[in-house]
C-alpha cells in the first residue's frame, strides 16, 4: 500500500501547484505565480527528477504522473537521493529568495514563501524513515519512566553548540534522579541503535551521540561534588566567555541561513559546517574556561569530546582539530553492553512531567517529531 504522504491541509495549501495547469494570472499575485510555473521546470525536471512525479505524490496521486517504469517506492527514492536533494533543494531555495527580491505585495510575498516552504517541507516529509516517528516516541517516553525531561538533548532550541556539559542535570536535584536512574533509561534507549539508524542521524546534527551519551553520563554521574562544582564555575558569564558565546550564535546563525534560506550549503555538506561551528566553539570556550575554572575544564572538555558526533571526530577536514583539543583529555569508550530492554510507558499512562496521557498521540507533553523538525530545518527563534 503507497505511503501517505499528505495531511488535507497540506494538499489544500498546494493545490495550485498539483492541479497539472497553469495558474490562472492574477495581476496582484504575480510572485507566487513565476514560482509555480517555473520551480518546476527549473529545480526538478532540469536536475533530473520530473516535476510530474512530484505533483503525483503531493496531489495523492490526483494528478500528474510518476515517469514510465518507475515505481512509487523508486521515485521516493530519487527524490531522497543525496545527490538530487543537493540539486533540488537549493534550487528551491534559491528560487524563493530571487522572487522574493522583486517588487511583491506583502500578500503575495507570504503566498510564495508559503508555498515553498510547503514543497520544503514535503521533501522533508516523505524522505523521513517510518521508524522515525515511532522510535522519537519511545525515547522521549524512556525518559518520561525515570521522570527526567529530555528537553537537554531534545528541547525546542536544541542545537549541536548547546552546553552537552548539563545533559545530566542543570542543577543537584536534576543530577540526582538522572545519576539515580542512568541504567533504566540506557536500557530503555539501547534499542534505538538498531531498530532507527536514520534516528541517530538525525541526532548528529544536534551534536548528540547516543552511544557517547551513555558513556558520558558514566563519568559525570561518578563525581556528584566535582559535577556541581563545574556547574556553577561554566554558568559564570566572563567577557571571554560571551565572547566564544556570540560567535557561536553568529556562526549558527549563518550556517542556518545558508542552508535554510539561500540554499548555499547543500543538504550534504550541512553537517559538515555544523561540525566545523561546533569544533571552533570548543576551542574558544574550552580556553576560556581554562583560565576561569582552571581543572575543572578538564571535565568539561570530556563533555564536549565525548559527545561530539563521529562524524565530526573521524572526517580529515576536522580531525586535527578534534586531536588538538581532546587528546588532552581521557574520553571514555562508547557502551556496547547488551541489557535487557526497558519498555517504556504503555499507553495511557500518566506522564510524570506534564500530567497528560502518554498514547500514541502524545508523549510526555512534549512534541518530539516537531521538536526534531524544528531542530534540523531551521525553523527556530533565532531567526527572530
Amino acid at each position: 500500500m503507497k505511503k501517505e504522504i499528505l495531511s488535507f491541509g497540506l494538499a489544500l495549501v498546494m493545490l495550485a501547484l498539483t492541479d497539472g495547469q497553469t495558474p490562472t494570472p492574477n495581476a496582484q499575485m504575480v510572485c507566487s505565480n513565476k514560482f509555480e510555473t517555473t520551480v518546476g521546470p527549473e529545480c526538478f525536471d532540469a536536475n533530473g527528477v520530473p516535476f510530474s512525479g512530484v505533483i503525483y505524490i503531493l496531489s495523492n496521486n490526483r494528478t500528474g504522473s510518476l515517469p514510465p517504469q518507475t515505481s512509487f517506492t523508486d521515485f521516493i527514492n530519487s527524490i531522497c537521493l543525496l545527490a538530487n536533494q543537493d540539486k533540488t533543494i537549493p534550487c528551491v531555495l534559491s528560487k524563493m529568495q530571487q522572487i522574493n527580491a522583486t517588487q511583491c505585495t506583502q500578500e503575495d510575498r507570504m503566498l510564495l514563501m508559503g508555498k515553498g516552504s510547503q514543497l520544503l517541507g514535503f521533501m522533508e516529509g516523505v524522505c523521513g524513515k517510518p521508524c522515525e516517528t515511532e522510535a522519537l516516541q519511545s525515547l522521549a517516553q524512556c525518559f518520561a519512566v525515570i521522570q527526567v525531561s529530555p528537553d537537554p538533548i531534545l528541547g525546542v532550541n536544541a542545537s549541536i553548540i548547546d552546553d552537552k556539559y548539563t545533559v545530566v542535570g542543570a542543577n543537584e536535584s536534576e543530577y540526582t534522579k538522572f545519576c539515580s536512574n542512568r541504567n533504566k533509561l540506557f536500557s530503555c534507549l539501547g534499542p534505538l541503535s538498531s531498530t532507527c539508524p536514520s534516528l541517530l542521524d538525525k541526532f548528529n546534527l544536534l551534536g548528540i551521540d547516543l552511544t557517547g551519551f551513555e558513556a558520558l553520563s558514566s563519568v559525570l554521574c561518578s563525581d556528584k561534588d566535582k559535577y556541581i562544582k563545574g556547574l556553577t564555575c561554566f554558568k559564570t558569564q566572563t567577557p571571554a566567555i560571551t565572547t566564544c558565546n556570540t560567535q557561536s550564535m553568529n556562526n549558527m546563525r549563518t550556517v542556518w541561513m545558508n542552508r535554510f534560506v539561500t540554499g548555499t550549503i547543500a543538504p550534504s555538506k550541512y553537517l559538515g559546517k555544523l561540525c566545523e561551528v561546533k569544533l571552533t566553539q570548543m576551542d574558544c570556550e574550552l580556553q576560556a574556561f581554562q583560565k576561569s575554572c582552571d581543572t575543572l575544564t578538564e571535565l568539561k572538555t570530556v563533555a564536549e569530546c565525548t559527545m561530539l558526533p563521529k562524524f565530526c571526530k573521524e572526517n580529515a577536514p576536522y580531525q586535527k582539530v578534534y586531536d588538538g583539543m581532546c587528546q588532552k583529555v581521557t574520553t571514555p569508550a562508547s557502551v556496547t553492553t547488551v541489557r535487557p530492554t526497558l519498555s517504556p510507558l504503555a499507553p495511557g499512562t500518566v506522564s510524570p512531567r506534564s500530567g497528560t496521557m502518554t498514547g500514541t498521540n502524545s508523549v510526555s507533553g512534549l512534541d518530539v517529531s516537531l521538536a526534531i523538525l524544528i531542530a534540523v530545518t531551521g525553523l527556530r527563534t533565532i531567526f527572530v
